[in-house]
């Protein structure tokens, strides 16, 4: 009699922190998406609250710009123009750092948060393709060739010291590099690395807690007529047993600008990884909600609790509905947009994994339960 009680009670606490039976995203992993960062406005006019008004919204227009060029499929795509009244509907919150002001002058550094569902209302109907989804970090490998020789965790690695040296950029592919310590060194060997060693690269990228391993190898070379460097550039990507190769090069006109061609070919391996991702991720202008009701084995309460936040913070999925709950399992409407690859994709970053069977779909935790 007790030990029925006392189920009773956890069915109840179940369905207690099922919450509403609809959960609207997003909370903050997904805002994170559509918040700007380090906008700096500097603008004088004719008084101090004239030069902070206008400044305020300059810094959204310029916010507006970067994240359509972070969401964009098209790297080239340029804002809509939208008025006064259609740019502040769009933003949610900003928050003001680095404030100064004259008679005349406003400064200031800004962050800018949208609203999700209005900024995909106009991206919609401006027919621009986005993608909404982070990607979990990708950690480049970097191997330096030249005359025959090749380095990795090495000193001597130009290669290595041209990614310790890039700019930061606003991207939705996050990319780490190895520190190159001792536990580097005895991990991973420079031929391992570029032997495609996907036991090794796996459990260096683990390690990091990257999603896949990129092995990017430079190979410097100089033309003996001319002394003209050129860095030929081959980037293996690593991922669940599908690798994947891109070639790219790049020629200098002298010889001392190999550092810059190094530099380059950083931002290519970059840019080519976001594009990638964005390619595979991008939901099209117009794109219809679709529904999967998705099984969630329910092994403690504090796991159905974390599957339930993680779905809740996932961009692609509009809303989740709770539609049963046992002991063992709960079942979960989900309306999401894109397809089905898609939504896998996304929730694999989110530590969820979805697996597709003939009668019913099920979706379980790979990560910790956060604690």
């Amino acid at each position: 009699m007790a030990r029925a009680g006392l189920l009773r009670l956890v069915v109840t606490a179940l369905l207690v922190l099922a919450g509403p039976a609809v959960a609207q995203a997003p909370p903050a992993a997904q805002d994170d998406v559509f918040t700007v960062t380090d906008v700096a406005v500097d603008v004088t006019d004719a008084t101090a609250l004239q030069a902070r008004e206008k400044a305020h919204l300059d810094g959204q227009r310029q916010a507006f710009q970067k994240l359509m060029q972070r969401l964009a499929t098209d790297d080239s795509v340029r804002s809509p123009r939208l008025d006064e009244a259609t740019l502040t509907s769009l933003v949610r919150s900003i928050d003001v750092t680095n404030e100064r002001t004259s008679a005349v002058r406003y400064l200031a550094t800004l962050t800018v948060r949208f609203n999700p569902v209005a900024v995909r209302d106009v991206m919609g109907s401006a027919g621009v393709a986005f993608t909404e989804t982070r990607a979990r970090p990708v950690l480049v490998v970097p191997v330096y060739s030249v005359g025959g020789s090749m380095v990795l965790f090495d000193e001597r690695n130009p290669w290595r010291e041209a990614w310790a040296q890039r700019p930061p950029r606003d991207t939705l592919v996050p990319i780490m590099v190895p520190l190159g310590d001792l536990r580097d060194i005895g991990d991973l060997g420079a031929k391992e690395a570029m032997a495609g060693d996907t036991v090794k690269l796996e459990a260096l990228a683990r390690r990091y807690g990257a999603a896949e391993a990129a092995v990017a190898v430079a190979a410097v070379s100089l033309d003996p007529i001319t002394s003209k460097p050129t860095v030929a550039l081959t980037v293996t990507r690593h991922s669940g047993g599908a690798d994947l190769t891109l070639v790219d090069s790049f020629t200098g006109e002298s010889a001392d600008q190999s550092e810059a061609l190094l530099a380059r070919a950083v931002t290519w391996v970059e840019r080519e990884l976001e594009r990638l991702w964005k390619q595979d991720n991008a939901i099209g202008p117009g794109q219809s909600e679709r529904q999967i009701v998705l099984a969630v084995p329910v092994a403690s309460l504090a796991e159905w609790t974390e599957i339930r936040r993680r779905l809740s913070g996932i961009g692609l999925v509009r809303k989740a509905e709770v539609v049963q709950l046992t002991r063992q399992e709960g079942r979960i409407a989900v309306t999401y947009v894109g397809e089905t690859g898609q939504l896998r994709s996304a929730l694999a970053q989110r530590d969820l994994e979805l697996i597709e069977g003939q009668t019913e779909s099920v979706v379980r935790l790979t990560g910790p339960v956060r604690r």
